[in-house]
């Protein structure tokens, strides 16, 4: 299975870490830890998860109030579109490609 991150992924990932490192030290590196754990489940089954709205699923970070929104662009290949906390607008994210 490829991935292929928004551009935009990036900046969702290094601002919630800069959150979480500033609440505690190392905080921060496990949150990213957790993300990428979420990302490779989704790698190894990514059809698990509910499509949310038209094709985009969800999948559930561990230990965190976080989501990461996903797509599925052909048999081989998942886009993450963005990693969302949990009360951000339900919308946001959603139309990025």
């Amino acid at each position: 299975m490829n991935i292929e991150f928004h551009p935009r992924t990036t900046s969702d990932l290094n601002h919630a870490k800069t959150h979480y490192n500033q609440k505690r030290t190392g905080l921060g590196e496990e949150f990213r830890s957790e993300v990428y754990a979420a990302i490779d489940r989704i790698l190894r089954n990514p059809r698990q998860f509910h499509i949310i709205e038209r094709d985009v699923r969800r999948c559930l970070v561990h230990r965190f109030p976080y989501s990461v929104y996903f797509r599925l662009l052909d048999t081989e290949t998942v886009r993450v579109l963005v990693i969302r906390h949990h009360k951000r607008h339900p919308r946001v994210g959603l139309s990025r490609d």
